[in-house]
């Protein structure tokens, strides 16, 4: 599979987030339409993410995903 399906995959199963790789070729997540609050922040949600690689940007929405649920 093509990084570019990869990240189609992703943004597929993380809607609320615009996924993308930079010119440098770094990846990075940015929620969509949405602040957070300082809450939010507190509990270590993150308005921006960015990895490595497609494996380690995954693991990070993951997380993402159970600290918004553990809210």
């Amino acid at each position: 599979m093509s990084t570019p399906v990869i990240l189609e995959d992703l943004r597929s199963a993380f809607p609320g987030w615009c996924i993308w790789r930079s010119s440098a070729g770094r990846l990075w997540a940015t929620r969509n339409g949405r602040h957070l609050s300082q809450r939010e922040v507190d509990h270590g949600l993150y308005q921006t993410i960015d990895a490595d690689d497609v494996t380690r940007l995954a693991e990070q929405l993951k997380e993402q995903r159970a600290a918004e649920q553990a809210l």
